[in-house]
């Protein structure tokens, strides 16, 4: 790292003479408060600024150690107590500065770590290293950097840049209050937080923005199987709240991150891969698709060299039948017209016939003059059977009139043997051969022109017949260019009007699968139907078409329904609206209550029975209880008047009945004790009292009642049990209840045809239902009515009911994209798209090539020009394989080698020579002379003697085992091998690749060896260059570090006026790298010195400190 910039001055600077700053009366007494011979200047609050040679202090309770100073009330720059070893400068009141060169700035900063910096009200670095600028920052970690309003780096090395939202006042007695939900904190070692509550939590995170949040992967791959983050991970929000990276560039480097653009490039050439892939085969129709089948049929049988690439190039026309690729057939019964079918332009648009005609026509013209050509190939190749024969006597001819032997054309090259007889000349006994270089005798090549012959006659009479299908097709081609459904691009869409005919069915259509699949009628019906099924099976209907009734439940076996959420209908004379079960309730609790009796009102609507006891009998009803109490008032009536009477004739003659008063006792009325009250009983019966005033009824009252009395009150509760009941009946015939059967058993069922209803019943204000068994309102069923028009309305449907044709109602025709490439197949009705047509169309270019070549092959062979055995013209040279490579001729067979007869003499030195010219050699040798193989011409070849050879005209090898191999090579050096000379030497071509340390290398050994040293040295070379370069731009952009620190000094500003101080921070930027720097400076009294006090840092992770003392004059 850059070294720390700035000046350190051993001991502080001092003065003569300091005056008080706030009182420049008063002078300097030459002693400090505490007794010391230091300078002391007094300051007005009563505290003092003390120097020594070894430190600075300012303020009351200030504390420095050596080289230390402490400006402030309590301030301690690494004194008493502190771990400091000198240098430390604490600034502000309650500001500590314990470590090595440790600056704490603010009231009660602490700056713990060595060469620490803490700048803000309780701002704290702790780790070594470490800075903190801002209040209530904390830089917790070694080298950590915490900038911001409590911005918190705990891990090593770590930055968190950005402030927290205070939840208090920012005075210094609030103390380190802030938002822990905005607070930035670097949590993990060689983390990154910026942005407020910016989080990591783990090593090398790295959060950016506010509310950022790091998180590695943990070690699960993503991206289709990319290695997890080892070096940790970038993090630009959180879990909801992501954020975009704009304006990145284009990524080049595998560890590049790329751009939404190369995404896109990579779906799109993807796309297009794929739909290449997956539309490759296509098909014109169920006729094209024959014809092309037709075509390949009898090109095959051409011949089998031909045959292989032939069939190869059509077998894969609109052969797919695997499920990877859907199959489009044509080729129904009676045909599937697509009416309106504008011509395709994607590679799965659908094609019509003016596209299909556009591309046949030049077909139908190759294959027409191909017809020509192909028919005549029979009688040419039967005329090459008579020429080949004719040849091969020729040959024979040639040989025998030929003195010389084979040789191979050419004075130095090996690539060509010809025949010189003048009538050509033959080779007798030529196996079969086998190899593809090896010669053919003539009864393989009898066999050849035989099966080329039918071969050609089975083309000719299959291109006859192609002829006659293409002229089919042809006026097929026209039909469906007719009736195909095309593209109407005024409509944008494909139209189906068939020209002017208006609209038209598409028929024969299948059932669309994907969501831009055509659907038909079926599915359309289908759709509407399970729409209207499951709408009719939740919708509430009229029984029938009179509208007098509504059945719920009716689809359901009758089971009773809820109807639930119904409003309080009106209660009123002609009202029928709906009751609800509150409404019930309540008119059944108001009849329980009026009735009495214990009477009460149960939750299934209907009334508890009441009890009402009369003279000990209990009676469950008004009417039976009033009818009781009635005969009982009749019977007591009656028994008081005879009282009475007996009570008048008592009264005449008491005084002569005196006698008889024990016999009265019997009819008085009298107290009974056992039933503690008057007994009217006689002889143990109950009996009338008569003549009863009428007791006065009042609460607390307990005069008897009279007759009369009893009388008012029954017709009284006879008059409010009449108006309950017609209240009740009146309520009960409004409301809505379940159905019961004959029996009064409760059905699961409502019917709302109760009360004066004459007619269907209206259930208003239904609320939309939400579960299945809720009932819908009709606003519900518009909905899923005006749903299905517009279904309607968009669908594509068949024509008819016959379902023979389906209409496109686009206006200028409309398109059908995204069509799968259909199966092409003899039964297949599938529709074909655009890129089955090109593909079809690029296989008709590729037979019409063929066609043509195979024509010209044909002249070739009937011309004797084909093969590797040709003769120019009748009495021309035969050559064998001249316009092929090979430097042998093999005639060896599967019983081993072959002898050639025939041969003449050789004449050239590249001539064959017979056995009488090997013989005649041989027997002029002697032992271990130099043999001279017989030549006609200079190029004499020599063999020398057996501990050295030489091979070519005047080679010598005249060192000890030493071997000379061509004309003129010399090799004079023993043990060596030589097939030059020097000035002229020759390439060793065809060298096989050296595999032993002892073989020869050819240039592709020597080349790959040359390129892998390349690239080591090269990797080495750019490996140690990149060291150095990145060594080279650490240096500078410590240099840059170092210079921005040195700005950020030069930029502190210090007072101007005797007396003053200052505490100054400044920031600066200089190429790229950011430099921090705080001071503290001082002016004296009498304006003679100046003293300044900095601390510096930069993005470099560089720390220093300067002390600087000036004297003007």
């Amino acid at each position: 790292m850059f070294a720390s910039a700035g000046v350190l001055v051993a001991g502080a600077a001092h003065a003569d003479n300091f005056v008080d700053r706030g009182n420049p009366d008063n002078a300097l007494t030459g002693q400090c408060i505490d007794g010391t011979n230091r300078l002391c200047v007094a300051t007005k609050s009563g505290t003092y600024v003390a120097t020594s040679s070894t430190n600075f202090t300012s303020g009351a309770n200030a504390k420095a150690g050596s080289s230390g100073i402490a400006i402030g009330d309590q301030s301690n720059a690494g004194s008493q107590g502190g771990s400091s070893s000198g240098g430390g400068i604490a600034i502000g009141v309650g500001a500590q500065a314990l470590a090595n060169s440790a600056t704490a700035i603010g009231t009660v900063a602490l700056a713990q770590g060595n060469t620490a910096l803490a700048m803000g009200r309780q701002s704290a670095a702790i780790g070594d290293y470490s800075m903190a600028l801002g209040n209530v920052a904390d830089a917790h970690g070694t080298s950590s950097i915490a900038l911001g309003h409590s911005a918190l780096a705990s891990g090593d090395r770590s930055i968190a840049i950005g402030g927290a939202n205070p939840t208090t006042s920012d005075g210094v007695s609030n103390g380190a209050s802030y938002d822990a939900a905005t607070q930035t904190r670097a949590g993990g070692t060689q983390s990154v937080a910026i942005g407020a509550g910016a989080q990591t939590n783990d090593n090398n995170q790295v959060a950016i923005g506010s509310g950022s949040i790091g998180a590695n992967n943990g070690g699960t791959p993503v991206f289709g199987g990319t290695a997890a983050p080892v070096g940790g991970a970038v993090s630009f929000g959180s879990v909801g709240h992501e954020r975009q990276i704009r304006n990145v560039a284009a990524g080049a480097a595998d560890t590049d991150a790329v751009n939404v653009e190369q995404l896109k490039n990579v779906n799109g050439t993807l796309s297009t891969g794929i739909a290449n892939v997956d539309a490759r085969v296509t098909s014109v129709g169920n006729t094209l698709s024959t014809s092309i089948a037709n075509v390949d049929q009898r090109v095959t049988n051409v011949g089998n060299s031909l045959s292989t690439s032939i069939v190869t190039a059509t077998q894969n026309v609109v052969k797919y039948t695997d499920d990877s690729h859907a199959a489009i057939a044509l080729d129904g019964a009676s045909g599937t017209t697509i009416s309106g079918l504008a011509a395709g332009v994607a590679d799965t648009d659908a094609v019509n016939v003016g596209q299909l005609k556009g591309t046949v026509a030049p077909l139908q013209t190759s294959l027409s003059t191909a017809v020509g050509n192909i028919t005549n190939l029979q009688n040419n190749v039967t005329g090459l059977s008579a020429s080949l024969s004719t040849a091969a006597s020729n040959i024979g001819g040639l040989q025998a009139a030929d003195a010389r032997n084979v040789k191979y054309d050419g004075a130095s090259g090996f690539d060509s043997v010809t025949f010189a007889g003048p009538n050509g000349t033959t080779l007798h006994n030529v196996a079969d051969g086998v190899a593809t270089n090896d010669a053919v005798n003539v009864g393989q090549l009898g066999k050849a022109t035989d099966t080329l012959n039918q071969s050609i006659a089975n083309v000719g009479n299959s291109v006859t017949k192609l002829g006659d299908q293409v002229n089919v097709n042809t006026g097929n081609i026209a039909a469906l260019q007719q009736d195909a459904l095309q593209w109407n691009a005024g409509l944008g869409t494909y139209d189906a009007s068939h020209g002017g005919n208006g609209p038209q069915r598409i028929g024969n259509l299948a059932a669309g699968r994907d969501g831009t699949d055509a659907v038909n009628v079926d599915q359309l019906n289908a759709a509407i139907h399970d729409g209207t099924s499951q709408l009719d099976a939740l919708a509430v209907k009229y029984d029938d078409a009179s509208k007098r009734q509504v059945s719920l439940g009716a689809g359901n076996g009758g089971v009773p329904v809820r109807v639930t959420n119904v409003a309080e209908g009106s209660v009123s004379a002609g009202s029928t609206d709906a009751v609800n079960g509150a409404q019930l309730r309540r008119a059944t609790d108001a009849t329980a209550a009026a009735l009495g009796g214990g009477a009460t009102a149960n939750a299934d609507g209907s009334l508890g029975a009441p009890s009402y006891r009369v003279g000990g009998d209990a009676f469950n009803n008004v009417g039976d209880a009033l009818t009781n109490l009635d005969g009982r008032v009749g019977s007591n009536t009656t028994t008081l008047e005879n009282h009475e009477t007996r009570l008048g004739d008592a009264e005449t003659h008491i005084a002569g009945n005196t006698t008889a008063i024990a016999g009265l006792q019997k009819d008085a009325l009298q107290f009974d004790p056992t039933l503690g009250a008057y007994s009217a009983a006689r002889d143990g019966a109950p009996t009338q009292l008569t003549n009863v005033a009428d007791g006065r009824i009042a609460a607390g009252s307990t005069d008897a009642v009279n007759g009369g009395q009893l009388y008012g009150v029954k017709t009284d509760l006879e008059q409010q049990i009449t108006q309950v009941s017609n209240q009740t009946g009146e309520a009960v015939k409004n409301v809505v209840k379940y159905d019961v059967d004959g029996n009064g058993n409760r059905l699961n069922s409502v019917s709302l045809v109760g009360g004066n209803a004459n007619a269907a019943v209206v259930l208003k204000n239904v609320a939309a239902g939400t579960d299945d068994t809720d009932a819908v309102n009709v606003k519900q069923l518009k909905s899923v009515q005006s749903n299905l028009d517009q279904l309607g309305a968009l669908a594509v449907q068949y024509d008819d009911a016959s379902k023979s044709s389906i209409t496109l109602g686009g206006a200028g025709g409309t398109r059908i994209t995204n069509v799968k490439a259909g199966a092409l197949n003899a039964t297949s009705t599938d529709a074909v798209n655009g890129s089955q047509l090109y593909a079809t169309n690029q296989q008709v270019a590729q037979n019409t090539t063929d066609i043509s070549n195979l024509q010209s092959n044909v002249t070739n062979i009937a011309n004797g020009r084909a093969g590797l055995v040709q003769q120019q013209d009748a009495n021309g040279a035969i050559t064998v394989g001249k316009d092929s490579g090979g430097t042998s001729v093999n005639f060896a067979g599967t019983s081993g080698d072959r002898v050639l007869s025939g041969v003449a003499a050789g004449v050239n030195a590249n001539d064959a020579v017979n056995m009488a010219q090997f013989n005649s050699a041989l027997n002029t040798a002697a032992a271990n002379d130099r043999i001279r193989a017989a030549a006609t011409d200079a190029n004499t070849t020599w063999i020398a003697r057996a501990d050295a050879g030489s091979i070519g005209s005047t080679a010598t090898a005249t060192g000890k085992n030493a071997v000379a191999v061509g004309q003129g090579s010399v090799a004079d050096r023993d043990n060596s091998f030589s097939v030059g000379a020097q000035g002229n030497e020759r390439q060793i071509t065809n060298v096989a690749a050296g595999t032993a340390p002892t073989d020869a290398v050819n240039v592709q050994q020597l080349n790959d060896n040359l390129n892998a040293a390349s690239t080591q040295a090269k990797g080495y070379t750019d490996q140690r260059v990149g060291q150095v370069y990145n060594a080279f731009n650490d240096l500078k952009k410590d240099m840059y570090g170092g210079v921005a620190s040195a700005m950020a000094v030069a930029g502190l500003p210090q007072p101007t006026g005797a007396g003053r101080s200052m505490v100054s921070a400044a920031t600066s930027n200089y190429h790229g790298q950011q430099g921090f720097a705080a001071g503290y400076s001082y002016v004296t009294e009498s304006n003679r010195w100046v003293v300044k006090a900095s601390v510096t840092g930069n993005t470099r992770s560089d720390f220093g400190a300067v002390v600087g003392a000036g004297y003007q004059f």
